[in-house]
Formats: structure tokens, sequence, C-alpha cells
């Protein structure tokens, strides 16, 4: 038995993942936690880490694939020329190593502001400026960005999921 990528239909996963559980296969589907602002809000959200894609378990008979392809929520396994295309399991392997050890890996989109380096603002009234970070991330998940706006600099306290890193200023 190898392991097997599987499209399926957008925001499907877990769908999928409970479906072909159900039909006794062993499915992986590695997911990530990700911070999201909704208004106020910042959210913790638990997504794929292959938005879109699930891996299961299975020999390559044509009747074991066909059971996979026609489950709700698939698109297709994917193949090469017709035939399923097996993953190593040592790829398998190794995404679970670089997960934590509950199967899921915290990921901070505001992650390492390095102070000098450019940024992007992505939304809010600013959004489109650039800007030089002058102070890493606070408890909070701000950073101090330094802008020229209307040939003067202002420093503003914008939160980290609005920027985009860009690299050091200057280069």
């Amino acid at each position: 038995m190898h392991w097997f990528a599987v499209n399926t239909k957008p925001r499907k996963e877990d769908y999928v993942t409970r479906q072909l559980e159900a039909k006794g296969r062993e499915v992986y589907l590695p997911k990530i936690v990700v911070v999201r602002k909704r208004g106020a809000a910042r959210l913790s959200l638990s997504e794929p880490l292959f938005p879109g894609y699930l891996f299961v378990r299975l020999n390559s008979e044509p009747t074991a694939v066909q059971a996979v392809n026609w489950t709700p929520g698939v698109r297709r396994l994917l193949c090469s020329g017709g035939t399923p295309v097996p993953v190593p399991d040592a790829a398998i392997d190794l995404i679970r190593q670089r997960l934590a050890p509950r199967g899921r890996q915290t990921l901070k989109p505001q992650a390492d502001f390095l102070v000098g380096s450019q940024v992007a603002i992505r939304q809010g009234p600013f959004a489109g400026l650039l800007g030089v970070v002058e102070k890493p991330i606070s408890g909070k998940g701000r950073v101090r960005v330094l802008l020229e706006l209307l040939q003067r600099q202002i420093t503003l306290e914008i939160d980290g999921i609005d920027l985009d890193r860009l690299g050091l200023a200057g280069n």
C-alpha cells in the first residue's frame, strides 16, 4: 500500500477526510494553525497545509482508485498518464516530523519583522504604502512602522497581519 495525493473540491478537505475514513481508508490531512483578522477580532484557525489536497493510503488497483475518485468532494486522485502517482513514504514522514507533536504547526504571518526591514501595508487606510520597521512586534502583534507621507516621516503601529515583508531597506 502506498500514499497517494487526492485533489479535493475547494474547502472540502475535512469532508472528504470523513468520507474516506468512513470507507475504511487511512487518510492524512496535514493542518496548520494560522491567525486571521476578521474586523477587530483575531482568530486562530486550523487550515490545510496544502489547500485542496490530502493523502490517502491504498493499493493502486483500479477498484480502489475508482472508489476514491467517486467519493463525494473529490476531484481526482493525482495521476500521470492515467496511472496514480504514489507519494513516497519519506515525504509523508517528513511532513509529519515538521508539524508540531499534535500534528499541527502554528504559523505566524507577522513573525520576524526585523528593525530596518521594508514592509508593504496590505490593508487599512495606508494600504499600498511602503514603510520601514522601526520597532518589532509587541505582545499584541503590532509593529511600529516608519512611513514617508506628505514629505514628512510619520510612525504608525500596525497589526503584523496587515503587513508583507519585502526585505531589508536599501536592498
